[in-house]
Formats: structure tokens, C-alpha cells, sequence
């Protein structure tokens, strides 16, 4: 976690990876993860607390030849509540700094889309929203390589969304 943590703070100093919305984080609202130990530690306990409730569904994603997170892939109710209830989903992801352009991050949506869906059905989860900024051209990327489409652009609203952003949507029918 040391590696990861240095890494993630050279690159969001200001804020981090996102976490469940139950976990109290001090500072900036747009706060998305740990920078230190003790951000670590409140991080982990909301993908514990996510997986409990069964509303931010998430899962590490692992170098096990180099025994370290690489990455992140988490699965949330995109109005609130539990996944996989009939509404649609939102799928959010990272890739620690040096592991992208690996193809980790296309692999690991596609594995959570695919279990997502599978687990679900089309019936409890219709769909799953891929939502980046518009700037975020590697995320774009990812999204066309997992069967996310281009749905719509998302101007900036404040405190929910900061910058104008590109919505993807992956359809449970469509696969």
C-alpha cells in the first residue's frame, strides 16, 4: 500500500480515489481516496462497508506476480441503494500510475461488466453507466473496448460533477 499510496498522491494531490459515500472524509468534497495510512485505512473500511450493504460493490485488482494493487473496478446503484435492484448501475475505475497502458483497466471493467450482468440479470441491472471526464481520453478508450458506447456529454454541476463529462452506457440487452 506504501507504493500506491506515494503514487496516487503525486498524481491527486488534492483528493484521491473514491470511496463509499458513508466513510467521513475531512477536506475537499471532491475527495476520491487515500493519501496517507490513515486514509488508507477509512478507504478500505468503505469497500467493506460497500460490499455489507450491497451498494458500492468493488474489487481489487492485483499484480500477483509482483503481489500489489494495480487497480480498482467498483459497481454502485447510480440512484442511490442497492445494485441490481432494477435501476441502472455506475461502474467506476482507476489504475495505479504504473500500470497503465497495460490494458489492466479495459480487462477489469470488462470482468465486473460481465459479472455484473451475469449476476443480475438485465432485469435487476438494465444498465451500467461509464461516466469520465471530458478530458479523460484513456478512459474513453476503455469504455469503447468494454462495449460502453458514447451516450451523452454531461456539462459541469457542481458539488455532483465539477467538469463538463462524457456518459457511456452498456446495456444488459445488448449482450
Amino acid at each position: 500500500m506504501p507504493d500506491l499510496l506515494a503514487a496516487m498522491a503525486r498524481e491527486y494531490p488534492e483528493r484521491g480515489l473514491w470511496s463509499h459515500p458513508d466513510v467521513d472524509v475531512p477536506g475537499p468534497q471532491r475527495w476520491t481516496g487515500p493519501r496517507d495510512e490513515e486514509e488508507a485505512a477509512r478507504w478500505l473500511s468503505g469497500q467493506e462497508r460497500g460490499w455489507a450493504g450491497g451498494d458500492w460493490l468493488t474489487f481489487a485488482v492485483v499484480d500477483a506476480a509482483r503481489n500489489r494493487v494495480v487497480g480498482h473496478v467498483g459497481l454502485k446503484n447510480r440512484d442511490g441503494g442497492q445494485v441490481g435492484i432494477g435501476e441502472r448501475g455506475e461502474i467506476g475505475f482507476w489504475t495505479a500510475p504504473d500500470a497503465r497502458g497495460c490494458g489492466i483497466a479495459p480487462a477489469a471493467v470488462q470482468a465486473v461488466t460481465d459479472w455484473a450482468f451475469s449476476s443480475f440479470g438485465a432485469k435487476g441491472l438494465p444498465s451500467i453507466m461509464l461516466v469520465h471526464d471530458v478530458d479523460n481520453a484513456a478512459s474513453c478508450r476503455v469504455a469503447a473496448k468494454c462495449g460502453y458506447p458514447f451516450h451523452e456529454h454531461s456539462p459541469a454541476n457542481p458539488p455532483h460533477w465539477f467538469t463538463d463529462g462524457h456518459i457511456h452506457l452498456a446495456e444488459a440487452t445488448a449482450r
